[in-house]
Formats: C-alpha cells, structure tokens, sequence
C-alpha cells in the first residue's frame, strides 16, 4: 500500500514538472497563431491556479514577503478603474496576473538547484529550437538574412541568445564539473545564434555582463585578497566608464552600427512623454494607451514605422516608458522601488551565501532592467515574457531567503516542503 501512495505520488509530482514546462515553453515568445496563442494563454489560466494550489500555503507566505509585486498585483488590475480602453486593461491585466503569479509559483515550489536545473533544460530548448528552425524552416525562422527563431522579432531572439549565453558562461566556469561540457557547447551555439540575428544591442549587454563573471569568484576569497581584488575591480571599473564615456559616440556609431537618437526613438520617446504628461500620475492604464485607437493612430501618424500602431498594437522601444504610459509615476515608482531592493537582496545574499544561483540572478535581474531601455518586450510588468516571470522569481526568491537569513536569522536557506524530485 505504501508503495502504491509512493508511486501516486511520484507521478503527480511529475505531472506537476511537465505542466511546467509547458507553462515555460508558453512564455518563451512564440511566433504562434493568434488562435494557438489564446488557446495556450487559456491552459494556463487553467493550468497554474492548479499548480499554485500544490503549495498554496507557501505560496502566499512568498507572496506576502514581497511587497512591491503584490502591491503591482493590484494596481494594475486596478487600473482599469482609470484606463481609457477597460476591457482592453482588464484582459491584459489576467495576462500579467497569470505570469507573476507563476513566477511567484516558481519561488515557492522550487529550491534554487531544483530551479536552475529546469532553467538549464528551458535554455537547452530554446538554443535548440532556434538553431534548428532557421536551418530547416527558414521562410518561418529567418527575416531575410537575418534570424528570428521561434520568436516574433530578430530583437527578441537575440535578447533570449543573449540570456541564454549569460547562463551557460557562468555554469560553464562556475556548474558542476560533470555538466560543463554542456554549458560550453550551449555557450558557442547560442553566441553562434546571436551573431545570426545581428542584435547588436543584445550582443553588447552580453558582452557587458561578462566583465562581472570575476565577481563570483572575487567574493569567495579570503578577507585581504577579496578586498585587493574588489579594489582592483572597482579602479578597473572607473576606467572602462571613463573609457566608454570618452568614446561613446564611436562605440554607438561605429561599433554597433546604431545612430546617437537610437534608430529615431529619442524622437519617438519625446512624443510619448508629452502624451504621459497629459496624465502623468496613474497614466492610460495597463495596455490603454497603445489600445486607444486615437492615441494610437496620432503615433502612427508621425511614426509610420511602429509597427501595429492605430490598429491596437505597437509599443514605445522601452519599457520604461510603456510603463510610464500605462502607469504614470506610480508605475515608475513601482519599478524602481522592486528593482532596487531585489538588486540589493541577491547582493546581500550572494555576498553571504557565495551560491552560484543568486550571481545568476544578479545577472539575470542586471539584464532585464537594461534591455528595458531600448526594448518593450519582456520587460518589467510584461504579460506574456520569461523574462518577467524569471525576474518575479528572483525576487521572491531574494525576498525570502532575505528574510531569513537577515530578519529570523536563520543559518540556511529557505527551502518549500515537499519540494519536487529532480
């Protein structure tokens, strides 16, 4: 009889991995049908209520101990209260709902390992699937010469590359020994699929991120040597600044090919920052601006080449300031708030616990809050993006473990009973 609850068991706990990687698989941006993507978005409007109710308790003890994202949780459903399109507000909201709420699933079911381990299976797909689409299916995976693998752009695929490439790099130096050759052979496949999509913002960030690979080793050293080496980091630091600031004309010009108003965005940017201020504290409402028709149309107007505009799409090229459209000051406040006491969280405990997990993290969190510049997608508040669902799980993970070993004082991490078996 035991082995037979054992077995039930174990097969509902796989059950529960699989339907979380499908969940996964959904958030990777799929070029899909609109069809295909409404039937998927609704499996998991199904899917994850069921998954949360696996630790529900646990869940909402997470939940709670991160206050910025609760407290997004509910202005922006909330928003439809002031938005300029409602209904448009209100199924965009569920969209957001379900993907945080995800996230926050993740942070609560997982362990850090037991989490890493299912984003190493997620990156290995996502190389593999972007390698092979635009070998095989190049009318579905290429835009001319360039690639765009399953997602809908070239930029969200060299995004994803670049991600991708920013974990295999650190567990290719920093995994277990057994599993590097691995993450070595993801590394030159997904640099290789990066240089393909001619990304050079994303090739840039990538790039810019390797220079902090030194810190997770730098924090492991012994007192004396770790602070020669960190104030060797930071005069090393203060001469690539001085450096790039110097010459930051012919890095952007020259190296990466891009013109000083960003491709027309600054242009595009002062436009919607006058329409902000129109209602700068609560703005449009979450997804109520580019859903306003005549918004919408006045930007296509002026700027023909935003895709989508006035037919209830488009975006601003920066997260920032669709979250300043959508959500005025508060937004912003919101964001800032959350980023900074997340980035301050995992510094703290990277610092105590030297785990490879929380320097990805850092990393990972360092990324999203600079592609959130010049790029709309994935960034933060996006409703259907891994890479907002990686950043709600690196913050609840960051709150929590804070928590406990800041607050209770407590010598381990936090770890979910019950948790899975991988």
């Amino acid at each position: 009889m035991i082995q037979i609850l054992k077995f039930k068991k174990q097969s509902i706990d796989n059950l529960e991995i699989a339907l979380t990687f499908i969940i996964f698989i959904y958030y990777l941006g799929l070029d899909i049908s609109g069809q295909l993507t409404q039937a998927w978005a609704l499996f998991g409007f199904v899917v994850v209520p069921i998954l949360i109710s696996r630790c529900w308790k646990h869940y909402f003890w997470v939940l709670t101990r991160n206050l910025p994202i609760l407290i997004a949780l509910i202005v922006i459903p909330a928003s439809t209260l002031w938005s300029t399109t409602p209904d448009a507000t209100l199924a965009y909201s569920r969209a957001f709902v379900c993907s945080t709420a995800f996230g926050i699933y993740l942070a609560a079911r997982y362990t850090p390992q037991q989490y890493m381990k299912q984003l190493a299976w997620i990156f290995g797909i996502s190389i593999f699937l972007n390698l092979l689409v635009p070998l095989l299916m190049p009318g579905y995976g290429t835009d001319g010469e360039v690639w765009k693998g399953i997602t809908r752009h070239k930029n969200e695929l060299s995004a994803a590359m670049a991600l991708a490439g920013t974990f295999c790099f650190t567990h290719a130096l920093y995994g277990n020994k057994k599993h590097r050759w691995l993450a070595w052979l993801g590394l030159v496949v997904a640099f290789f699929i990066l240089l393909r999509t001619q990304g050079k913002g994303s090739l840039g960030i990538f790039v810019g991120l390797l220079t902090i690979l030194p810190l997770n080793q730098i924090i492991k050293q012994q007192y004396k040597l770790r602070t020669c080496l960190i104030i060797t980091a930071l005069f090393i630091t203060v001469v690539v600044g001085v450096t790039v600031t110097l010459n930051f004309e012919y890095i952007v010009v020259d190296l990466l090919g891009k013109d000083l108003g960003f491709n027309g965005r600054e242009q595009l940017w002062n436009y919607l920052i006058d329409r902000g201020m129109q209602r700068p504290w609560l703005g449009y409402g979450y997804a109520g601006f580019w859903t306003d028709l005549d918004e919408g149309r006045a930007v296509a107007v002026s700027f023909p080449w935003i895709g989508g505009a006035g037919d209830g799409g488009g975006n601003a090229h920066s997260s920032y300031m669709d979250i300043f459209l959508q959500l005025g000051w508060l937004g912003l406040s919101l964001v800032a708030i959350t980023l900074t006491i997340t980035l301050a969280q995992i510094t703290l405990l990277l610092g105590v616990t030297k785990q490879n997990e929380f320097f990805w993290m850092l990393q990972s969190s360092l990324f999203l809050a600079i592609t959130s510049y010049y790029e709309s997608y994935g960034g933060f508040f996006a409703f259907r993006h891994i890479f907002w669902v990686l950043y709600v799980s690196h913050s609840c993970y960051a709150a929590i473990n804070f928590h406990r070993i800041f607050i209770t004082r407590q010598k381990s991490l936090w770890k979910p009973e019950n948790s899975l078996v991988m």
